[in-house]
């Protein structure tokens, strides 16, 4: 008796072993993996759908949660975002997947800190063939660093002139045309810098003042990227251009507690310049009588483009995930949600509608027409974009405060650019001097 109850015992607890592993493993297969994804913004101008746009991604994919971390920049741009990102990977807070634009691909490769998603879209590529087939291929290529693709661009911005036509009509100019020119610019500004407003702002965003530059044939650098060309006679000019503009009271003296865009949407500038992004600004602030047209010609119409992408950072745990995550974000159910305003979709196809049904601005062809006619080129951004940037923004609020002439500045400029790319850990061999090399230009 005594041993058909051991027996009887000894199987009851085999059974409740055997209950317990099952639900442990059922318990396993239903964990969530949570992908931690940055975005350069702090979320207050972002709509709701915008900031649920995963919602649609967990129900193709139930065992990952993606998750935005806001993340904002003390230098308010691309470079102070970077700056931030380091320093979480240097203290083991990293996100798994980042927002970056063009600017930060040179320093996360180059670092060995992000992860090349080639063997995620060869294992699917009947699911990407067709979204990397309507984005254009020069836009993928910034991207694609010594043969390794490390993002698929679903965002792309042109910068453009933005024109606020109440003020223009309140002044009775016209809105310039598509081939409109400096000299144009320069006539109608007295009109428009009239009862407290003025006719621009001048732009507090390097990669905007680019734009500038190239329209004069003009850059901060040389071709390739190896040393500094700011302080070219043609720099000098359009630098002088915009000084002697707030001298003669056109523009505004930038301030530290505002910028040029807030500028616009207070309604205190006539026109600026920026890409789509600002339209987040418009809805959020019911601006609609927006007008785009391009850059005012200097010598040419060339403006400053780009694109930027989701990357998977080497440390994350979850590589598989995270590619998942950064990958669909080249889709068209990324886009169609997440890019009703704020940047211009670097899928064109998707991209006509989307901007077309925002309603701001009028005129929106003129953010795809330097992609279409070819009258763009990327930002020049080595692995010192950061460094370089505050090297930027230093002179420009010398000029801008009228501290010394244009030429003056950027001659100090110029050496101080120099002073850096020569102290540079990224060129310290030939193989460093050749990931530069390689990175796209156009």
């Amino acid at each position: 008796m005594k041993k058909r109850k051991s027996v009887v015992l000894l199987l009851l607890t085999f059974a409740l072993i055997a209950v317990m592993a099952s639900s442990l493993v059922t318990a396993k297969s239903q964990e969530k993996v949570r992908i931690k994804v940055a975005l350069f913004s702090d979320g207050q101008n972002m709509a709701e759908t915008q900031k649920a746009v995963f919602t649609a991604f967990t129900k193709e994919h139930p065992d990952i949660i993606p998750e935005f971390m806001y993340i904002t920049s003390d230098t308010n741009n691309w470079n102070g975002y970077l700056m931030k990102i380091q320093t979480m990977i240097a203290s083991g807070q990293a996100p798994d997947v980042i927002n970056i634009g063009l600017e930060g691909v040179a320093l996360l490769t180059m670092r060995n800190l992000a992860l090349p998603i080639d063997d995620y879209i060869t294992a699917h590529k009947s699911e990407y063939d067709p979204v990397l087939k309507d984005i254009p291929t020069n836009l993928q290529k910034i991207f694609i660093v010594n043969g390794k693709r490390y993002g698929i661009p679903n965002g792309a911005n042109s910068v453009v002139t933005n024109i606020n036509m109440d003020l223009f009509k309140q002044a009775g100019v016209a809105i310039p045309n598509a081939n409109w020119t400096i000299d144009d610019l320069k006539a109608m500004a007295p009109k428009l810098a009239v009862n407290g407003k003025y006719a621009f702002g001048v732009p507090t965003n390097f990669f905007c003042l680019q734009a500038m530059l190239y329209s004069n044939v003009a850059s901060p650098l040389n071709s390739n990227w190896s040393a500094s060309a700011i302080n070219s006679p043609q720099s000098v000019e359009v630098f002088q251009f915009l000084q002697d503009a707030i001298k003669k009271g056109w523009a505004p003296q930038p301030s530290p507690t505002i910028n040029d865009q807030q500028l616009m949407t207070q309604g205190r500038i006539a026109m600026g310049w920026w890409g789509r992004w600002i339209t987040n600004d418009y809805v959020a602030n019911n601006m609609k009588d927006i007008w785009v047209t391009g850059m005012p010609k200097w010598k040419t119409q060339t403006t400053c483009a780009g694109a930027d992408s989701f990357v998977v950072l080497r440390s994350t745990k979850h590589p598989a995930e995270a590619k998942a995550v950064a990958c669909w974000t080249g889709k068209s159910k990324f886009l169609e949600t997440f890019m009703k305003q704020g940047s211009l979709p670097a899928d064109f196809v998707v991209g006509a509608k989307i901007v077309a049904d925002l309603g701001v601005p009028k005129n929106w062809q003129a953010y795809y027409e330097p992609y279409q006619k070819n009258t763009w080129r990327r930002s020049q951004d080595p692995p010192e974009y950061a460094d370089l940037g505050f090297i930027y923004n230093k002179y420009m609020n010398i000029i801008y405060s009228g501290q010394m002439s244009a030429k003056e500045a950027l001659d100090k400029a110029n050496d101080e650019i120099n002073q850096c790319i020569q102290n540079s850990q990224f060129r310290k061999n030939k193989a460093d001097i050749n990931n530069i090399k390689n990175l796209y230009k156009n």
